[in-house]
């Protein structure tokens, strides 16, 4: 998996882009662009990083990107097996801060669409009403035949999105941006091996030799990039999939706990809480 300067190729006659996505599993890579990016999750289910968050993605999530926010849709490990028939299906929008001119963002009273792109740089999850809303007003984006309507449509979505009360901000204020790409290049490497292995408890000593660094360096440059130890980060990786597996119910809870690699279940129960704000058996019948 290798990161990358995602391209998007906006054509330059054009306001902004539509993208369509149906695939077996979602762009697997750690990426970022200069273009503003929404997302809204039609099908498929996995982690999604945003800078140096992580939690679950779900049908029906809608983020906004900023410019340059690293970010990731990892799907879960059933979608990239060969005899899978799971698809993952995404309506995603590509545009520039710019593409109603450089002096847009002066005018009066565009000042709370300024903030929103500010926000934005972070990644921005939108939940309650307005998400409900935004997800129709995407599909009537996706559905607009003339460049007009389209461009009267992405304003009133981000309009929605500034007006919203209800979002989660999802990356921290103090994340490191990647400024080169033998950086990115290693923190990937170390994500998608942490990812593979989570259940087998892959020691600090076997993932510094990933990152091609001593113990003592990476676990500094781990914390710097990341704003977690280690060990959060690997408790963090377990209990996203035991959230999925106690959603698919085909395991009982204490089954979960050691198949996500916890060997304690009073651990597994506190660690669980910590992250989520609740018990596994709450989880699971939240969502019932």
């Amino acid at each position: 998996m290798k990161p990358i300067l995602k391209i998007v190729d906006t054509q330059q006659h054009e306001a902004f882009q539509i993208m369509k996505v149906e695939e077996s599993f979602f762009f697997p890579s750690w990426h970022f662009h200069p273009e503003f990016e929404i997302m809204y999750v039609e099908q498929g289910t996995g982690i999604r990083f945003v800078g140096d968050s992580m939690e679950r993605f779900q049908p029906g999530d809608v983020v906004l990107f900023g410019s340059h926010i690293p970010h990731l849709y990892r799907s879960d490990s059933e979608y990239y097996q060969k005899d899978s028939d799971l698809r993952s299906k995404a309506l995603v929008v590509y545009f520039k801060e710019d593409f109603l001119g450089d002096s847009f963002y002066k005018l009066p009273h565009i000042s709370p669409l300024s903030r929103l792109m500010s926000l934005s740089r972070r990644g921005i999850l939108f939940k309650g009403p307005q998400r409900e809303k935004l997800i129709e007003q995407l599909k009537q984006l996706d559905q607009a035949t003339d460049g007009l309507s389209k461009i009267i449509d992405l304003l009133s979505i981000l309009k929605t999105m500034a007006d919203a009360k209800e979002y989660d901000v999802l990356s921290s204020r103090v994340f490191t941006r990647y400024s080169n790409q033998e950086e990115c290049e290693r923190i990937n490497r170390v994500y998608q091996f942490i990812i593979d292995n989570y259940a087998d408890n892959p020691t600090l000593e076997q993932v510094s030799t990933v990152a091609c660094m001593s113990l003592t360096a990476f676990c500094r440059y781990f914390k710097s990039h990341t704003n977690k130890t280690y060990t959060q980060f690997l408790n963090e990786i377990k209990i996203g999939n035991a959230c999925k597996m106690l959603i698919d119910r085909k395991m009982n809870i204490s089954q979960i706990c050691f198949e996500t690699g916890f060997n304690n279940f009073t651990h597994f129960n506190s660690q669980f809480k910590r992250i989520t704000g609740i018990t596994p058996k709450q989880y699971q019948h939240a969502r019932l």
